[in-house]
């Protein structure tokens, strides 16, 4: 998370004085829950309340959806700042003055650029946006929209604009001397925020603005935002038959392509509302959906899908569809995009309209129900991926048949739920015309070697989906650690390696280090801590915040603490009987007979728990972390 220059004690002196309670009153209505406030998510749909807002530990958490985090995590996911903003904006509302660390010069020009760089695109875009309304020039420009079927009202919405014909209108009009330019920028101010172009200087001075032409030159003009609403770049599209079609302002401090989602700012609300986002590729796609009602709409800025793209859309929903053509280009794009989205948390669809149309066209002539039931209907990203495969293998040679084979069970390997794997193989199986058991035994052989190659990479990083449950044992000792209802002796038998979900290793031996003078595990400050941890914060939140359901916690913990114990027994118990049984083939007899006395001491600390009672907790816990 990014802190800018801000002084650590003054973030922690906003978040201690910050009452998130009242933060979050001010977006939604909080009714009393027991010693937690409780209301209607503000990030997905629902009707009986599952936001959890928590005075004591000053966060909150959702048990629909499972975001959560601090204070300032909620204004940055509401109202879409950067943190450094949200820090100051919560210091100045509880009269804490936030005072940023001295800049080096290089970074203090950074900043003033960047500030200089936002108020010159506002207005560069009440300059297009008025040229377009009032200029007679524009009047081509009108007629395209309004043949397009963009109404006055869109236009305003979206701030669309016009770039005159003219080779210098912008540069003369912003520049210093212009009518229009309030702020007195210079010809290097619009170069930087890329409205210029720089010709071939031929030896003038780089100041000099006959140096210089507009980019956007008779072209409708789409400002870009970003979540702040501020205007970040610009895209234009020309109103004949000029190339390129679309041009979009180049790479500044301010915008990024790959970052970058047109429409987010508008369609955030109907993102939230629908629990759902659309992606389609372009600009007036998302203008003519958002006009027709279809208000949960994002485009692309011309370039294909980044991880950040996913980052960015994940912190809104976690439903997504996309709209590609039903062609073999689609068909490719959709490949590349699901491994994109593997280990995302998302559920991806694809959308496929007919030949020739696009959503734009589509929408217009048969209306925004005709494209939400298109939409309802899509398949999955990975149905779509399989079925165009097959499409293409069915339509070649043998070698394409066999290439789509590979293919697709090469795709099969990333689902990670086994009755799909299944019935997705005999589907590939039954379209193909192949016998099963073939298939099936070519689909083993390429787990096996996927599984040695991520062996032999040493990957170890990339855990378990935050959202899935703990093991149940494992799950209530963390609860009762989270509760701190675990006394000195209890606390004594717990450690972090005795865990098998990375989640509650991380958290249990993060919280077992930080210890007071007493000896005492801190357990508030490391809530406060880890509650925005990647890996184990949706555990910490939904765990903490969430009632204790046991009348007797030394019980719980003790019945818990052998379910793990004896768990971890049962496991190493399977890791040496297979030990053995390859030292007994590959003949070294005293191995496989020091292996066998470490099995009989296994099974005998087993029986031993087994006849202490009954071993409880098999089954998995379901709190949504």
């Amino acid at each position: 998370m990014d802190r800018g220059l801000i002084p650590e004690d003054i973030i922690n002196r906003i978040r201690d004085r910050a009452d998130i309670v009242e933060v979050v009153s001010a977006h939604l209505s909080l009714s009393k829950a027991g010693q937690n406030f409780k209301g209607l998510c503000p990030f997905h749909s629902e009707k009986t309340p599952s936001f959890i807002v928590s005075p004591s530990r000053q966060m909150f958490h959702c048990f629909g959806c499972g975001e959560g985090g601090n204070v300032f995590t909620l204004l940055m996911k509401v109202e879409g700042a950067s943190f450094p903003t949200a820090v100051r904006n919560l210091g100045e509302k509880y009269g804490i003055r936030v005072e940023e660390k001295p800049a080096s010069p290089a970074a203090k020009q950074r900043a003033e650029q960047v500030e200089r760089l936002v108020e010159l695109n506002k207005a560069a875009a009440e300059f297009f946006h008025k040229t377009l309304l009032k200029d007679p020039p524009a009047e081509p420009a009108r007629v395209y929209l309004k043949q397009r079927g963009i109404t006055a009202e869109t236009i305003e919405r979206f701030g669309i604009g016009y770039a005159p014909q003219a080779w210098d209108g912008v540069l003369k009009a912003l520049t210093k001397g212009g009518k229009q330019a309030k702020g007195g920028w210079t010809v290097e101010d619009l170069a930087a925020a890329g409205l210029i172009v720089a010709r071939d200087q031929g030896g003038k001075k780089p100041g000099d603005a006959s140096g210089y032409y507009d980019r956007f030159r008779g072209r409708v003009i789409l400002p870009i935002r970003d979540l702040q609403k501020r205007v970040i770049g610009f895209g234009g599209r020309v109103i004949d038959d000029g190339v390129p079609k679309y041009l979009n302002s180049p790479e500044t401090p301010l915008f990024r392509k790959g970052r970058t989602l047109y429409g987010l700012e508008i369609a955030r609300e109907g993102i939230t509302r629908e629990e759902q986002v659309v992606i389609v590729e372009g600009y007036f796609d998302a203008i003519a959906l958002h006009q027709a009602g279809v208000t949960n709409v994002v485009a692309t800025l011309g370039t294909a899908l980044t991880s950040e793209h996913v980052d960015l859309v994940r912190r809104f929903t976690r439903r997504v569809v996309l709209l590609f053509d039903p062609d073999a280009a689609g068909v490719r794009a959709a490949l590349r995009t699901l491994d994109l989205f593997l280990g995302s948390a998302l559920a991806v669809q694809v959308g496929s309209l007919p030949q020739g149309e696009d959503p734009d066209t589509f929408v217009r002539s048969r209306g925004p129900e005709a494209f939400t039931t298109l939409i309802r209907q899509s398949p999955s990203l990975l149905d779509f991926t399989v079925a165009g495969s097959l499409a293409t293998g069915l339509q070649g040679s043998v070698e394409d048949r066999v290439r789509c084979v590979e293919e697709v069970l090469a795709l099969l390997q990333k689902l990670s739920n086994p009755v799909e794997k299944a019935a997705a193989l005999h589907h590939v199986a039954d379209r193909l015309g192949l016998d099963e058991k073939v298939l099936v035994e070519r689909y083993r052989q390429l787990t096996s070697h996927a599984s040695v190659v991520d062996h032999a990479s040493g990957d170890a990083s990339v855990g378990p989906v935050e959202s899935a449950p703990l093991p149940k044992d494992e799950e209530v000792l963390v609860r009762l650690l989270l509760h701190d209802k675990l006394t000195p002796p209890m606390l004594a038998q717990l450690a972090a390696d005795d865990f098998t979900d990375p989640r509650a290793r991380r958290l249990i031996g993060l919280i077992l280090e930080r210890r007071n003078e007493r000896g005492e595990p801190a357990v508030n400050e490391a809530i406060i801590s880890l509650q925005d941890d990647p890996q184990c914060g949706g555990v910490v939140r939904a765990l903490s915040l969430s009632e204790l359901p046991y009348d007797d916690a030394g019980t719980a913990f003790r019945d818990s603490l052998k379910a793990l114990r004896l768990r971890r027994i049962v496991d190493e118990i399977q890791e040496v009987k297979a030990a053995q049984m390859a030292a007994e083939r590959a003949g070294q007899a005293e191995a496989a007979r020091s292996l066998m006395l470490r099995q009989n001491t296994l099974q005998q600390e087993r029986q031993r728990l087994l006849s202490a009672g009954p071993v409880p907790l098999s089954e998995v816990g379901s709190v949504n972390a």
